[in-house]
């Protein structure tokens, strides 16, 4: 037994060793320490099995001397050593969980030694109440009561940070047929390796808590939707839906699951609870081995999701994705001087379903990745019909995704597409959000460089409308920067946009780089571009985005050196 004595009494501190000594108590390691900062530094180095605490040191006295210790260490019995026999005193010790009260030194070591011993298993006993007020002895999970407190907590963590938080309600779909077939004991069996299951299938920090019965319960904080919470939920479906080997035999047992989230649905922590069992039910009604959201519109929402991703699934396959490429015109010559490939979707039964639908599904479900190597590879071929006709051609940019851009081969991708097409590297060039690019600087950096080393042209997207950091701005390898047509919109209004917009152009003069203005749909903002040195823009007062074969007029302009773009929307524009 490890004895951690805590006093600055030096006597007294002799007494106990000497004591011990005398009456050969071999079973006990005395560690001595003088001040409450001593006893802290050894609690958090070693564990002991038993705290002798005098309530009178350098450093702390009565209350303040338990309140320290239990502080660091709360497993460990405590037992107050004090110099006066004060009843109400010693009561208000115990009442603040030391397990023994002793007057230095009253008794003999027989006694000391008996209440340190006594102190150890009331500690132990006093842990073991609390371990079986709030977990279940069954499955060794946490209980209800511990749920109910933990979920009262995660929500007030939610609510100060603004997060959400899910309540997953579990009920076992053929729980009654093991107990009836097999009896009690199986069923307890069971139950335990649902419990074992369902923990292997969670994160770490996620509560998992058994109800009672065959009812179980899981909280997950720091969730950014309901997508995430359903994602845990099909991993518990599939974890549970796997046969159990019970008695001989093999079962197949299901579950169905109600969610619920927080603050969406409700911010009581009782409701929350009922809202989940209502959801669960909802699940078994629908057929069991299935999940079910409280909140009908999260659950439409969810289907509308999963019936748009598929789709698109099945449209990648069948190639039902087309291109239109949108001119970027040189505001002085008049010329093409490139292009910016957009994806168009023309489903069957959806009709023309728009970017801003499509592309949020592909970049959450991951089918951006191939939908955009398909882009990148489209093209190439295009950019290679038009030369095999001799026609010359301009540089086409291509949009980048997040998940493209994080793959880490993603420039080894774009270099095989380019050999394999032979296609001139110069003649591409990847356009990349601001705000994907100042996510992690460090390692975007060394991403752009890869990819600069290919041999293509490298934008950034919507600048202005992130948070950049112009030191990094100045390090990477960029050749482009977009002006948002945000700015372009507002330009006329005469407000900060057009102070933002000569900022950029001075920022890329500065750098040199090129600008390009997105969104240009009237005469005044072509002429404020113009004004400002912004020479190339892009815009439907050029005219809607084109197929690639209505492209070939532009181009064929571009081989009789005669200016593409030369309608009367334009404006006369003085440029001497």
């Amino acid at each position: 037994m490890k004895l951690l004595l805590v006093e600055d009494n030096l006597d007294d501190a002799d007494f106990l060793a000497a004591s011990l000594r005398r009456h050969k108590v071999e079973d006990v390691e005395l560690f001595h320490v003088t001040s409450l900062k001593d006893a802290v530094q050894a609690l958090e180095k070693e564990r002991f099995d038993v705290i002798l605490l005098d309530l009178h040191l350098p450093d702390g006295s009565g209350v303040e001397c338990v309140d320290t210790i239990y502080a660091t260490e709360q497993a460990t019995p405590v037992v107050v050593l004090s110099g006066q026999d004060d009843e109400d005193f010693a009561l208000s010790m115990l009442n603040k969980g030391v397990q023994d009260y002793l007057v230095k030194w009253e008794g003999n070591t027989q006694t000391i030694m008996r209440a340190i011993r006594y102190a150890v298993e009331r500690k132990r006993s006093e842990i073991r109440l609390n371990y079986m007020a709030q977990y279940d002895t069954l499955t060794e999970i946490p209980n209800r009561e511990y749920f109910n407190d933990q979920l009262v907590r995660a929500t007030a963590r939610a609510r100060r940070e603004g997060r959400k938080v899910a309540l997953l309600f579990l009920d076992l779909d053929q729980f009654k047929v093991v107990n009836d077939t097999l009896g009690h004991f199986a069923g307890d069996k069971l139950l335990r390796e649902m419990a074992s299951r369902l923990k292997q299938s969670l994160r770490g920090g996620d509560v998992l808590a058994r109800l009672g019965g065959d009812e179980f319960a899981v909280l997950l904080e720091g969730l950014d939707g309901p997508l995430d919470a359903e994602t845990i939920a099909r991993g518990i479906l599939d974890v549970v839906s796997a046969p159990f080997q019970i008695e001989g035999r093999e079962f197949n047992v299901t579950t169905s699951i109600g969610i619920t989230m927080y603050p969406n649905d409700n911010s009581d922590a009782p409701t929350l609870l009922k809202n989940a069992d209502i959801a669960m039910y909802q699940a078994k009604e629908q057929g069991r081995n299935n999940y079910q959201f409280f909140t009908q519109k999260m659950h439409r929402d969810l289907l509308h999701y999963h019936q748009l991703e598929n789709d698109i699934r099945e449209a990648i396959a069948d190639e039902q994705f087309t291109l239109v490429y949108q001119p970027k015109v040189n505001l002085v010559s008049r010329k093409l001087e490139g292009l910016e490939a957009l994806l168009r979707w023309h489903h069957d039964e959806r009709g023309k379903v728009s970017p801003a639908d499509f592309i949020p599904v592909a970049e959450q479900s991951g089918h951006i990745v191939p939908l955009g190597a398909w882009v990148l590879a489209e093209v190439c071929r295009t950019i290679n019909r038009w030369q095999a006709t001799g026609l010359p051609v301009v540089p086409v940019s291509v949009n980048v995704s997040a998940r493209q851009f994080q793959q880490a081969d993603f420039h080894r991708r774009v270099a095989d597409v380019l050999r394999h097409q032979a296609i001139d590297p110069a003649l591409i060039e990847l356009e990349l959000t601001e705000g994907l690019l100042m996510e992690d600087t460090e390692s975007a950096q060394e991403a752009l460089s890869s990819l600069k080393a290919t041999g293509v042209r490298i934008s950034i997207d919507d600048f202005g409308t992130g948070h950049s950091c112009l030191n990094y701005l100045r390090r990477f390898p960029i050749d482009v920067l977009k002006i948002d047509k945000s700015f372009v919109t507002d330009v006329e209004s005469g407000g900060d946009s057009s102070v933002i917009i000569e900022a950029i152009i001075s920022l890329a003069r500065s750098l040199n780089l090129k600008t390009v203005a997105e969104g240009v749909e009237t005469r005044d903002q072509l002429n404020f571009l113009l004004d400002r040195g912004c020479l190339v823009a892009q815009g439907f007062l050029f005219g809607q985005p084109m197929t690639r074969q209505e492209v070939v007029p532009f181009l064929q302009d571009l081989m009789e050196d005669e200016p593409g773009f030369r309608t009367s929307r334009l404006p006369a524009v003085d440029v001497a």
